[in-house]
């Protein structure tokens, strides 16, 4: 790591081209969003339409968002060769929606339409496949579809569960699709690699109503937690504010139950820890019944136990990664403080920010990453920009 490294503002999906097929859901109304925002990040989107999707949005909406034109059908250019052959153009094909029938076609290798034939081609030149499935629940549900998809599965395709609400198998988030496609695209330098994450406040009981916490907003470790896993990691996350994520989320509210879950779950073999949570430094003993409001109220505080000076215990092997926050204290202070707190807890690599100026509940941050040989980055920017910063320091000492 050098000092003053500035973060690449370049898209994850930078230079990256995508063959986008689309079919008969009404979900393919969805798709104009999953462009765009799979353009954000850098990606080169075609499309590829079934005659049934362009019954639902037309071409020229999709033609707009990709600013390329629409695929209809397989014409004497051969674009499912062009695209999807051997040394085809694009790195991945994406299926967004997939019905029943492009699934069963898929499954068994039928061709006649522009979509199934591009995953026909894409199969067999071996490039990746992603599949998100949307259609009714009771269609989801039939043995033969999930037959078929366990079949694409088999074949190596990437199938993205949908949301099951309402009676319908609806399309999984943009968040979670772009995710997915990061994942396969990526640098995958966190392969074969089991990781986890803590993140936000946690919140101390008075009484069943009233509770102690703080400002953080768990966005840092989510972040990070969304990092290590497009990056190929099994990922594991803690935290009390769960989400749509793709990725396995553990409850805790308390510092004492995210304790219990971080040494419970560290125990199934972990490669790393990142401690990314603001912990409560206080707890009390909650009252049972609701306080009467009105009255002078004197708590008893207790301080709480700390996790990562219990997780280095329990585990003297682990990469562990901690954050240190301050308030309104100078640059070199602040790296003081936060090295004193890697050496007392006996840390690999320390996050150190001042949340006087900013930081807590905010989409930006600045903060220095430093390692065991005090060598240092200087880190501004949106989140997940830091998270990467973050975790390109972890991916040095794995």
């Amino acid at each position: 790591m050098q000092s003053g490294n500035s973060l690449s503002l370049n898209g994850s999906l930078a230079d990256k081209q995508i063959a986008l097929g689309v079919t008969g859901s009404i979900a393919a109304i969805r798709v104009v969003d999953l462009v765009r925002d799979l353009a954000r990040s850098g990606a080169e989107i075609h499309c590829i339409m079934t005659h049934a999707a362009c019954q639902i949005i037309h071409p020229y909406a999709l033609e707009y968002a990709t600013t390329y034109p629409v695929i209809t059908e397989i014409t004497g250019r051969i674009e499912h060769v062009e695209f999807c052959g051997i040394c085809g153009r694009a790195d991945l094909l994406l299926i967004a929606p997939a019905t029943a029938n492009t699934i069963g076609k898929m499954a068994v290798g039928i061709d006649d339409t522009p979509v199934t034939t591009f995953a026909t081609t894409a199969l067999g030149s071996n490039k990746p496949v992603v599949v998100v499935p949307a259609m009714h629940e009771a269609m989801y549900n039939h043995p033969a579809v999930v037959k078929n998809i366990q079949m694409l599965r088999n074949m190596g395709v990437t199938v993205i569960d949908p949301r099951i609400e309402e009676g319908k198998a609806k399309i999984a988030s943009s968040q979670n699709i772009i995710l997915e496609v990061e994942r396969l695209l990526g640098p995958r330098d966190l392969v074969g690699r089991k990781i986890l994450v803590t993140s936000g406040s946690t919140a101390e009981r008075i009484d069943p109503i009233r509770v102690l916490t703080n400002r953080a907003s768990g966005k840092t470790g989510v972040e990070i937690a969304k990092e290590v896993y497009r990056r190929g990691a099994e990922t594991t996350i803690v935290h009390r504010f769960l989400q749509d994520l793709p990725f396995c989320q553990i409850f805790a509210e308390s510092a004492q139950e995210m304790l219990h879950a971080v040494l419970t779950e560290l125990n199934k073999g972990y490669d790393a820890f990142i401690s990314a949570a603001a912990i409560s430094d206080y707890t009390l003993d909650a009252s049972h019944e609701k306080i009467k409001s009105g009255q002078d109220l004197v708590l008893k505080l207790k301080p709480t136990k700390k996790i990562m000076k219990s997780v280095r215990s329990a585990y003297p092997d682990m990469r562990i990664v901690g954050f240190k926050a301050e308030t309104f204290v100078s640059e070199e202070e602040l790296i003081k403080r936060a090295t004193e707190s890697m050496k007392n807890s006996n840390l690999d690599i320390v996050v150190a920010n001042d949340v006087g100026v900013d930081g807590m509940g905010t989409d930006e941050n600045r903060v220095f990453i430093i390692d065991r040989e005090r060598r240092k980055i200087h880190a501004t920017g949106k989140k997940n920009l830091i998270a990467r910063s973050i975790v390109d320091a972890l991916v040095q000492i794995l």
